[in-house]
């Protein structure tokens, strides 16, 4: 496929009129996807839309547009996160569904160009302002997690047997302002501390052990046991969902030369994998 053909598929997911909308866009701004050809697809999320003469309100979603290799410094439009603009767009065409279907799809926009740059609109001020409102989580046993709304994810540091710890306790799926699903599993966890840690060791440990082994550079090193590598891991991150799905990342202490040990479970079942990523 060449160049010119990235380029007419693309366009022909979205409609021939083009329109203008007022849009503040999120913090997700300036991410780009390869196309091929040497041609990208950056993206800017957008948190609420306006249209210019009614007022109305259009939702949110993102917008999108091609750019080449050479463009990359902005990739075009030079777009900046948590601010109004006024541009000029097309609509991506409507999906075919079944008929029982209700569709809840995100206003998904082709950027076309960018005629104002960072207004002030009342509407979209107040979207702004809801947003930078902050939240906080806390807990008597488990500290204090302030959300991120750009993740839907709770972050505080805790201590975990003298490690520092971070944690992300992800949103309810129904409530994007609360994590009482993510908060009751981490409590089932972090009240029994070193039983938990010992657990994640010794199961790493028994997975990753003989692995541990066949990175070793130096034939004539000792071989590492199980309780050596199981002593010599580190608990950096957890990570938990509203359902009590967790991952718990462990600094390798350069078992696997940097590489970061995850071990993945449930806190109701058991631990179901261990593998080094990174």
């Amino acid at each position: 496929m060449g160049k010119k053909a990235v380029y007419k598929k693309f366009e022909a997911g979205y409609e021939a009129d083009v329109i203008e909308l007022l849009v503040l866009t999120s913090e997700a701004v300036g991410n780009a996807g390869a196309m091929g050809e040497g041609v990208w697809l950056p993206s800017a999320g957008i948190l609420e839309s306006v249209e210019p003469v009614s007022g109305a309100l259009r939702g949110a979603g993102k917008m999108v547009w091609l750019a080449e290799e050479k463009e990359r410094a902005g990739w075009i439009f030079n777009l900046k996160p948590l601010t109004i603009y006024h541009i000029k767009c097309r609509r991506e065409r409507e999906k075919a569904l079944p008929e029982d279907a209700i569709s809840f799809a995100p206003l998904s926009l082709m950027l076309v160009d960018v005629l104002e740059r960072d207004l002030h609109h009342p509407a979209l001020e107040r979207v702004l302002e809801e947003y930078m409102r902050p939240v906080v989580l806390t807990d008597e046993l488990c500290g204090e997690f302030t959300l991120d709304r750009q993740f839907d994810c709770f972050y505080g540091d805790v201590d975990w047997l003298g490690d520092a710890c971070s944690v992300a306790l992800e949103c309810d799926e129904e409530e994007k302002e609360t994590a009482e699903g993510a908060l009751a599993a981490f409590k089932t966890m972090y009240g029994n501390l070193q039983e938990w840690d010992n657990r994640f060791r010794a199961f790493a440990a028994r997975k990753l052990t003989e692995r541990a082994n066949d990175w070793l550079e130096d034939e004539d090193s000792q071989p590492i046991t199980e309780a050596d590598f199981a002593q010599r891991i580190s608990i950096s991150e957890c990570n938990i969902g509203p359902g009590g799905d967790y991952t718990a990342y462990y600094d390798d202490d350069d078992l696997f030369y940097g590489h970061i040990i995850l071990i993945e479970g449930n806190v109701e079942g058991e631990m179901e994998d261990a593998y080094i990523a990174g």
